[in-house]
Formats: C-alpha cells, sequence, structure tokens
C-alpha cells in the first residue's frame, strides 16, 4: 500500500482534532496534529506542544533535525537570499531536496502507511500538495473535511471572549465558501466528509466507513482513542483532556469550560453547549449572516 497523507480540512472547534486521533489510534497510522505551528512552537522555544505523556518527538529527533523538519515545512528561504524556488529547482536537480519533501521524512521516523495533518488550512493544503513528494505520486495525498452544525463552532468561539458574533459568523461563511471549493477539486476516491456529530454519535460506523476509504483494517478500539499513544502536536485541549485523564494527569488551561471535561466519563461524548450557551440574540446574529447556509449541517 502506497503511503498515505491525510489532510484534515474543516473550520476550527469542529472537532478536527477527534477525528484525527481516532484515526491516529489505528496501528498503521500516525496523527501528527496541527504540524504546520511546529516552525513557530520551535521558534519560541515553546516546550508544551506535544501530546499528554509523550516524548516521541525528543526520542526520535535532534533539535537538529526537527529544525530542518520545520524549515522544511515553513515555506520560508532555507538560504538567505536564495529565492525559495530556485531553491527548490536546484536542490530537485541535484536530488538534494530531502528537506522540501518533510512527509517522507515523517513516513521513515514513524514507519506508519498513513499520516494524518489537521492544519485545516486551505493556504496550507495547496502549497503542501506542491511538493515533489506528492507530484510525482511517491506519497497520495487524500482529503478529509470534517463538518459541524455552525451554531456550535461561533458558540465555541464565542466562548473564548476573542471576537465578535458578527466576526465570527462572517469568517464562518467565508470559510465555508473556500473549503467547499477547494473539495470540489480534490478526486472523489480522495475526498471524504466526515461530520461530528455523526462521528460522536456512532463512532464505529462512521470509522469503520473512514477506513474502507483508506484501505485499512477496520480496529474496534479505534474509537477509545485515549487509550492509545499520541504524538500529535497542540490541537484541542478538550478532546486531548480524556487522554491526559486516562494517564492520570492533572487537566490544565480548561478554565473557560468550567468542569465539562474534569466531569466527563471515558467516551465520546456529543458536545451540544450551545443550546444552553448560545442567546438568542446572537444565534439571530448568526442566522442572518450565515443565511440558508447552515441547513445542511444543523443536528438538533
Amino acid at each position: 500500500m502506497k503511503n498515505k497523507v491525510v489532510f484534515i480540512m474543516g473550520i476550527g472547534r469542529s472537532g478536527s482534532t477527534l477525528v484525527e486521533l481516532t484515526i491516529g489510534s489505528h496501528p498503521d497510522c500516525f496523527s501528527l496534529g496541527e504540524i504546520s505551528k511546529l516552525p513557530k512552537l520551535l521558534q519560541k522555544k515553546r516546550e508544551d506542544w506535544f501530546a499528554p505523556g509523550s516524548t516521541f518527538w525528543q526520542d526520535n529527533f535532534t533539535n537538529s533535525e526537527l529544525e530542518q523538519l520545520a524549515l522544511g515545512f515553513s515555506d520560508h528561504r532555507l538560504t538567505p537570499y536564495i529565492p525559495l524556488k530556485l531553491e527548490r529547482s536546484v536542490r530537485s536537480l541535484l536530488g538534494m531536496d530531502a528537506i522540501l519533501n518533510p512527509y517522507t521524512q515523517l513516513f521513515a521516523k514513524t514507519n506508519a502507511k498513513v499520516l494524518t495533518d489537521s492544519s485545516k488550512h486551505i493556504h496550507w493544503i495547496s502549497n503542501k500538495l506542491k511538493a515533489k513528494e506528492f507530484r510525482n505520486g511517491s506519497v497520495d495525498a487524500y482529503l478529509l473535511y470534517n463538518v459541524r452544525d455552525g451554531r456550535a463552532v461561533v458558540n465555541s468561539y464565542l466562548r473564548l471572549e476573542r471576537d465578535s458574533i458578527e466576526d465570527i459568523s462572517n469568517r464562518w461563511v467565508r470559510l465555508l465558501h473556500q473549503f467547499q471549493g477547494l473539495y470540489e477539486t480534490f478526486p472523489d476516491d480522495k475526498k471524504m466528509t466526515v461530520r461530528y456529530e455523526q462521528l460522536v454519535a456512532e463512532p464505529e460506523t462512521t470509522m469503520e466507513g473512514v477506513c474502507q476509504w483508506l484501505n485499512l483494517d477496520f480496529r474496534p478500539d479505534m474509537v477509545e482513542y485515549w487509550k492509545h499513544p499520541h504524538h500529535h502536536i497542540v490541537g484541542s485541549r478538550g478532546t486531548s483532556a480524556l487522554i491526559s485523564k486516562y494517564q492520570g494527569q492533572q487537566l490544565r488551561n480548561l478554565e473557560k469550560h468550567g468542569t465539562y471535561y474534569q466531569d466527563l466519563e471515558f467516551k465520546i461524548k456529543l458536545d451540544m453547549r450551545w443550546k444552553q450557551e448560545l442567546s438568542s440574540e446572537n444565534l439571530d446574529v448568526f442566522n442572518r449572516i450565515s443565511g440558508g447556509l447552515n441547513k445542511p449541517y444543523e443536528w438538533d
């Protein structure tokens, strides 16, 4: 089976970490998380960017190797004063372009057949697909479109208290159009839509379909993702909280959620907090701005 990279695309707060960690619980898969953030995290010398209990990155990469991996992912110049496009061409001609094909390097380090990348954004996915590892067919690109009821999405962003309901709703509409546009360009056999609510309501059936799509044998224990080792970079703290809880670690940075995650049992739970938290005024604003775009995603 040819190695596959599954790009998980979708609006933030839509369950991409849950989708990714569930897939990553298959023994042939490895969840990278939001690998796009690796360059900035290393630059800031952050030490809290890996999954709960994981030492994979420290154990398998030297500092120099991690910096090279981050540089290959960054889309910045590798050599000062030399345009990246020119350096790509020269390195390709000389057979010295491994740094520009970072997923191939990660396959070698992880021994996985499938890597999942939940960086989500169109700009990231489009740029990565330009790498030779995808263009020459040595690695197959798959696109998983992760969707969720827009009312739950905007409520989750409002909980962070960073933007207004108008800004969040307009961004939701803009991104929805962009994601649908990219989705339509992908080959039918290499794209799939996974709905957050459907995954939670029918986890075994949903993941069985995902495994069939990726030509993997379905493993029923995948849905208990917290029992499996994970090494993803950042992602949803809430979804990762069950991993920390299962490992007996203290839950951190979840103050805005009250006791919601501390009280969770070890099972995938449908988060419908928007019904209690989203005010009628904010709901009216979202409905006005989104028009009928949310109709296909409503889950009551």
